[in-house]
């Protein structure tokens, strides 16, 4: 049995609706009309099946039940939204690994957008991201990390590339590393919680004052993250910069740095 691989594809740049683009998308990634589904092909009888309109009872069962989803179909998922930047996502599951050469083709289709791949393979994987414009791979990161307990928050701890790729102000960026820093000490707290790692075997062998105090101290320290994070603005602070270089015979490495006075906006 394969090895089923959990992709979400994130496009930037998109400027029309996500559910008229995810048929696009799928005739140029996969040669599959959404529109006319052959459900022979994902072992349904063709008989029984009404192949026009199944691609909308799948949506609606994958919404329902996400294990429902078929293989190279790709689903809505809901959109990326952090400070009120946004960005449409489709998921899609497929064998042994993440669709990255059928992105990679589908890209150039598409030259002036930019995808995102969120992947994992369940259920050791290795996991990771791509980053893909106009048939190019323009940053990736892959990770041996697996579904359990510490990996990725202890062993493969890493920020998503998304946000990279995304039109935020610089003020925006800060907020947003000040805002991963809060979610990092958050699933350290969520890992002394767990069910499995309160009922682990290697529980006696813990000290309970230390685990105690441990908690205390997360806890407090994520209330006052919190609560000075709420006070906190980058407004004014970080201000957009804007090279020129100027093609002077004379020095040709000369770089004139104008400041943008764009004040960002949280």
């Amino acid at each position: 049995m394969a090895n089923v691989c959990e992709t979400k594809i994130a496009v930037i740049g998109l400027n029309e609706p996500a559910e008229a683009f995810v048929k696009a998308l799928s005739k140029a990634m996969f040669g599959v009309d959404l529109d006319n589904l052959n459900p022979k092909q994902w072992g349904e009888d063709e008989n029984v099946v009404d192949g026009k309109g199944w691609y909308n009872k799948l949506v609606d069962d994958y919404r329902q039940r996400r294990s429902s989803a078929r293989y190279c179909i790709l689903y809505p998922d809901e959109p990326y939204n952090r400070l009120e930047v946004t960005a449409p996502r489709f998921y899609v599951e497929t064998k042994w690994g993440p669709p990255v050469r059928e992105i990679r083709e589908a890209s150039k289709k598409f030259p002036d957008l930019t995808f995102h791949l969120d992947w994992w393979v369940e259920q050791d994987g290795p996991s990771g991201e791509f980053v893909i414009r106009n048939g190019d791979n323009i940053d990736e990161l892959c990770r041996p990390a697996s579904w359990y307990l510490f990996d990725h928050t202890i062993l493969y701890p890493s920020i998503s590339l998304l946000p990279a790729h995304l039109p935020y102000t610089l003020a925006q960026r800060a907020t947003l590393t000040v805002l991963d820093a809060i979610h990092t000490i958050e699933e350290l707290d969520r890992i002394l919680r767990d069910s499995r790692f309160i009922n682990s075997p290697y529980s006696n062998e813990r000290d309970p004052a230390a685990l105690d105090q441990t908690k205390k101290t997360l806890s407090d320290l994520l209330k006052q993250m919190k609560s000075s994070a709420e006070g906190l603005t980058f407004e004014g602070v970080f201000l957009g910069i804007e090279p020129f270089r100027h093609r002077d015979k004379s020095s040709p490495a000369e770089i004139e740095e104008k400041s943008i006075l764009n004040i960002d906006e949280l």
